[in-house]
């Protein structure tokens, strides 16, 4: 079976890096061939370089691909591509004629990663989803939306949590990780991991944290991910320098191994407003950190509150800073969250089981006749 994965995406994050992972895997399994179809000069094209075969495009986004769309249907066509497999939801005009466009008909599965907020039943999207064969959310939230805004059947919608890798280092390697400044960091430090822009909710963290440094407890924050928003990062410095931070805040910037850098931390945190998932709460518990997240979104799905992590209300600086001082008080309680966490995601969001199940589902996809 020859399955094409498609991600044009230029961006560094969590969305590009596992697109990258599914797609070496894909290729070292067995029972496929994998092709990669980035944009050209990506980050994902510098991660993958020299492991598959693909193609690279060059489009812009705000015209309707039609050259590009061509270009990838007679690739599709050339190479007898049986699945197409996206990602990110700006391909979708892209993956939609190109499949259109081909004589083969590979199907389409569009790993649907963000919230859909409104519905997308005009003739446009209509148009494109129908040449969508199945949607895999990653949440049952996100599954939940799907059948509700898009024009698609129940059927045509699953469930398939994402994985995170088993980590490459452990805690007995925290003190000699070098890729982190650590300077800046105290008894008690706090990680947050993601693209700095307000709806990530780095500010709710420099709150609680000001809050907490008034109360004298001893602690750092580590912001690892890059700049997505350059006034709101110059906002965060001003409220940082402001409040006396600045000698107890680190900008670090995009980190291509994050579960190396986490055992450094007490506590990873994710404080995005709605996060349909949350793969960074996952990387966490599997390198055995304790978590907490923001009680919306997919994230309730990983997390069970109080036992393999907390959950806190998105933007609410106050009770997120009353949780962090329970684990900064409490060693045994966050240890325990700790381990619990780790047992849940190895058992439930391992990344290899759940890369084979989306190859066991490219098989029986591809084995229904339209």
């Amino acid at each position: 079976m020859n399955i094409l994965v498609l991600c044009t995406s230029n961006g560094r994050g969590g969305l590009e890096l596992y697109v990258e992972r599914e797609a070496r895997f894909i290729a070292t399994e067995g029972s496929c061939t994998c092709h990669l179809v980035t944009r050209e000069n990506s980050h994902i094209n510098g991660y993958a370089n020299g492991v598959m075969q693909g193609l690279y495009l060059q489009w812009s986004m705000r015209v309707f691909p039609i050259i590009s769309a061509k270009k990838l249907a007679h690739y599709i066509d050339d190479n007898g591509i049986d699945i197409i497999h996206m990602h990110w939801g700006k391909d979708l005009a892209l993956a939609a004629m190109a499949k259109y466009l081909s004589r083969r008909k590979p199907k389409l599965v569009y790993t649907r990663h963000m919230e859909i907020t409104r519905s997308k039943k005009d003739s446009y999207h209509r148009f494109l989803f129908s040449q969508v064969d199945q949607v895999l959310g990653v949440s049952k939230q996100v599954c939940e939306k799907a059948i509700r805004f898009l024009p698609l059947s129940s059927g045509q919608v699953k469930l398939l949590y994402l994985g995170a890798p088993l980590p490459k280092v452990s805690k007995d390697a925290k003190h000699s990780l070098q890729l982190l400044d650590k300077k800046h960091m105290r008894s008690f430090n706090i990680g947050i991991f993601g693209r700095i822009e307000h709806g990530k909710g780095q500010h709710v963290l420099i709150d609680a944290v000001a809050l907490l440094m008034k109360q004298g407890l001893d602690i750092s924050v580590t912001f690892i991910g890059h700049v997505m928003d350059e006034h709101y990062f110059k906002q965060l410095e001003q409220t940082i320098e402001k409040r006396g931070l600045s000698d107890r805040v680190e900008f670090v910037g995009f980190v291509d191994n994050p579960m190396a850098v986490m055992p450094c931390f007490d506590v990873v945190t994710l404080l995005t407003y709605c996060e349909t998932f949350g793969l960074v709460l996952i990387e966490a518990m599997r390198a055995g950190v304790a978590v907490i997240g923001t009680n919306a979104g997919g994230v309730p799905e990983i997390i069970r509150d109080r036992e393999t992590g907390l959950l806190t209300p998105p933007g609410d600086s106050v009770v997120l800073a009353e949780n962090l001082r329970r684990l900064y008080e409490d060693e045994a309680f966050k240890e325990c969250l700790a381990q619990e966490g780790k047992k849940r995601a190895d058992s439930i969001f391992d990344e290899e089981k759940s890369f084979n199940a989306l190859i066991q589902n490219f098989h029986e996809l591809n084995k229904v006749t339209v």
